[in-house]
């Protein structure tokens, strides 16, 4: 049954990623900047780590919602999409830029988010 609830949670936020992105592509400064996408990750780091640091390591809310829902929600290949076609475009500038938001934001927001899931329950 678990693999179900996980399936379930993984279409949710699959549905979820693409409700928010097709929101931000609307406004004109996305077609600059891949801001949907950087979003997404940055919320679903701190969402795993508040989640990872709120439950023990066993439980299957982890499993569920953990690589279910923030799996489905957050979007590795569109990010090495995004970031292949900056480099191929030489776009360094923009590259370097979207490579250190999103991954030393996604670590630094999962560590905080840890902790704060840590202290709250």
């Amino acid at each position: 049954m678990i693999v179900f609830y996980t399936a379930v949670a993984g279409g949710i936020g699959s549905a979820c990623r693409f409700f928010i992105s097709q929101t931000i592509q609307k406004t004109p400064s996305h077609a600059l900047f891949p801001y949907s996408i950087i979003f997404i990750n940055l919320l679903g780091a701190a969402g795993l780590g508040f989640l990872t640091g709120a439950v023990t390591s066993n439980h299957p809310l982890l499993v569920i919602i953990g690589t279910g829902f923030f799996g489905g929600f957050t979007t590795f290949s569109t990010f090495s999409v995004e970031s292949a076609t900056m480099l191929m475009q030489r776009q360094i500038g923009k590259l370097a830029a979207y490579l250190l938001v999103t991954i030393i934001g996604s670590l630094c927001l999962f560590a905080a988010f840890y902790q704060i899931g840590q202290l709250l329950f």
